[in-house]
């Protein structure tokens, strides 16, 4: 089956989307784990009421000696994030892990609780576009150095999202575009959040994937009207200013498309947006 047959399944039939989802969100930083809790909810808010989210703070050797009383700080820590997804009706799993393999730490929990989505959270301190031109290995970060990216990706064979946060807020305004075919799997991600009152979508479709595919064309008319013409398509008659940029909340790109992006000579890839990298799980099985 080719995988536009495959979203088009997932979300005109929505087959998949009726599923519950059930989503890892692992962090180092509170901002970055509050700013998850909150898109997760956005997320799953109109999936079934069996949703869930296991939220897993990981920490290093040395943030573990800084915590004094590990209650107090779980309390204070879940306290930002908790409310908005039991908002959701989604039930709600949390942890403080101290780890020296992150990447086995979260294929084992992810595992253990049946997730069928992990989200990872890295904080505005290293949001540094240059250190993923390959892999997104970050090896030589000093605070996620117990985290290889390739290692992660590899061996992950779930839908997995990369999370940028940049000083994030909410996401009213998104921002996607599509540098690859492959790039589309993102569809059912910009569609959940896209249901959400207040936002709307702008699609940057560099490869003319509307214009010339005739199944892709269908996709995108059905996500339109499903969600009352809050997602549209950006005129590519115009050039992608960087206060446009700097207008946007939140990009969600393909993991292929991510790598092309920071290795172009566009000027406003520096200056982008919380980013969510997307990499699914028929992906990952390739």
């Amino acid at each position: 089956m080719e995988f536009v047959d495959i979203l088009l399944k997932r979300i005109e039939g929505e087959n998949e989307l009726k599923k519950p989802v059930n989503a890892l969100i692992c962090f180092s930083k509170v901002t970055t784990g509050k700013a998850l809790g909150a898109l997760i909810s956005r997320m799953a808010r109109f999936r079934p009421d069996k949703s869930s989210v296991t939220l897993l703070n990981l920490i290093d050797k040395e943030q573990a000696r800084d915590i004094e009383d590990e209650n107090r700080y779980k309390t204070e820590l879940f306290s930002g994030i908790i409310p908005s997804a039991e908002a959701n009706r989604l039930s709600i799993r949390t942890f403080v892990k101290e780890s020296e393999n992150y990447v086995e730490e979260i294929l084992r929990t992810a595992e253990e609780y049946d997730c069928n989505l992990v989200l990872l959270g890295i904080g505005s301190s290293l949001f540094n576009p240059a250190l993923w031109h390959k892999y997104l290995q970050l090896k030589e970060s000093s605070s996620m150095s117990e985290l290889d990216f390739s290692s992660l990706l590899a061996r992950n064979r779930l839908s997995i999202g990369i999370f940028l946060d940049n000083n994030y807020r909410d996401g009213n305004r998104i921002f996607v575009p599509l540098l690859y075919q492959e790039d589309a799997y993102v569809f059912p991600y910009l569609y959940q959040l896209a249901k959400n009152p207040d936002v709307t979508v702008t699609i940057w479709d560099a490869i003319g994937l509307m214009e010339s595919d005739p199944k892709f064309q269908k996709l995108f008319q059905f996500i339109v009207k499903k969600t009352d013409g809050e997602v549209k398509l950006w005129d590519n008659n115009k050039k992608i200013e960087l206060d446009f940029i700097q207008q946007q909340d939140l990009m969600i790109i393909g993991f292929n498309g991510w790598e092309k992006l920071i290795g172009s000579p566009l000027s406003w890839t520096s200056h982008l947006p919380s980013v969510l990298i997307i990499k699914d799980s028929k992906q990952a099985l390739k």
